[in-house]
């Protein structure tokens, strides 16, 4: 069976959202968007490489003019599956949904991080992204039924503290909005992310319970995709199956390009680059397939939180 390699084109990181949590915010106003003549280019290439799945990805990719070209491009170059990461806000204009679907966008992944407007906006920072995010999840929900190349609607939601207790009621939120796929991220702590670490960075031990609430939630209503990710191994014991990175390297690999990124082997740059492990992790029974944790984790709190598998 041939390999699938996914391709995520980093496009920009100007966002209309100014989430608390974001790792790259501060890029905004420091690094220059790819043109859309340098982005067609990555994209010929991309499937020469073999990719046959391609994802826009920001900052904000909606913010683009050029998306609908750029997402036609894409399709007319062979990729069977067109995917955009979005905070949702852009589709809420039945016009610009209308026009993006159209184009031949096959799957749109929401950012989704809370079940109520209060929580969602308080993240985001920006008053009334929660109703739009979720007014565009109902058009593209709509406007992509019976769509014989649609995949499926998803969402990802960043797991922080502020809405550690309320992850199973985001799930059931966004099930009922109609997403096929849900994942479930522990934050990178970069960015925005840093500088509020103690206020959003969950301890490994407090996403336990939280965890397997979502999983529940998704085994209640027969997802077969309700994933975390960026968890250490020993976190998920009992629960490998639905950590994403730990399918992945089973499923696909994965690249990223970008005005400030070039990377073809995205899973072994986390491992060296992004990700450590301690001492403990030596003796780990798993430590092979795991990635550890991310590096700033362990400049805030060490490695004790670790716990080798026998």
């Amino acid at each position: 069976m041939t390999e699938a390699i996914k391709t995520a084109i980093v496009l920009g990181y100007n966002c209309n959202n100014n989430c608390r949590f974001c790792l790259s915010r501060h890029k905004n106003d420091s690094v220059r968007p790819l043109g859309t003549k340098k982005v067609k280019e990555e994209i010929v290439l991309a499937r020469k490489r073999g990719s046959d799945r391609l994802d826009f990805v920001g900052g904000e990719p909606t913010l683009r003019k050029d998306l609908p070209e750029l997402v036609s491009f894409a399709k007319e170059n062979g990729f069977k599956s067109v995917r955009i990461t979005t905070n949702g806000r852009m589709f809420s204009q039945k016009k610009f949904a209308e026009e993006l679907v159209g184009a031949g966008l096959t799957m749109a992944i929401f950012s989704i991080h809370g079940h109520t407007a209060e929580l969602h906006d308080y993240l985001t920072r920006v008053d009334g992204s929660y109703s739009q995010a979720v007014q565009g999840m109902k058009n593209v929900r709509e406007l992509a039924e019976g769509r014989p190349d649609w995949e499926q609607m998803a969402t990802n939601t960043v797991m922080v503290r502020p809405n550690l207790k309320f992850l199973a009621q985001i799930a059931e939120h966004n099930i009922a909005l109609g997403s096929k796929n849900l994942e479930f991220i522990f934050p990178d702590p970069q960015g925005n992310c840093w500088d509020n670490f103690e206020e959003l960075v969950p301890r490994l031990p407090e996403l336990i319970e939280p965890m397997r609430s979502v999983i529940k939630a998704g085994q209640k209503h027969g997802l077969h995709s309700c994933l975390m990710r960026y968890l250490p191994l020993c976190y998920m014991y009992g629960y490998f199956e639905y950590l994403s990175e730990y399918l992945a390297v089973r499923r696909q690999r994965e690249q990223h390009i970008g005005p400030d990124i070039f990377d073809l082997e995205v899973e072994k740059s986390r491992r060296t680059i992004a990700r450590v492990k301690g001492p403990q992790c030596a003796g780990c029974k798993r430590s092979p397939a795991c990635e550890g944790v991310f590096k700033e984790y362990v400049l805030k709190r060490g490695f004790e939180e670790l716990v080798p598998m026998p």
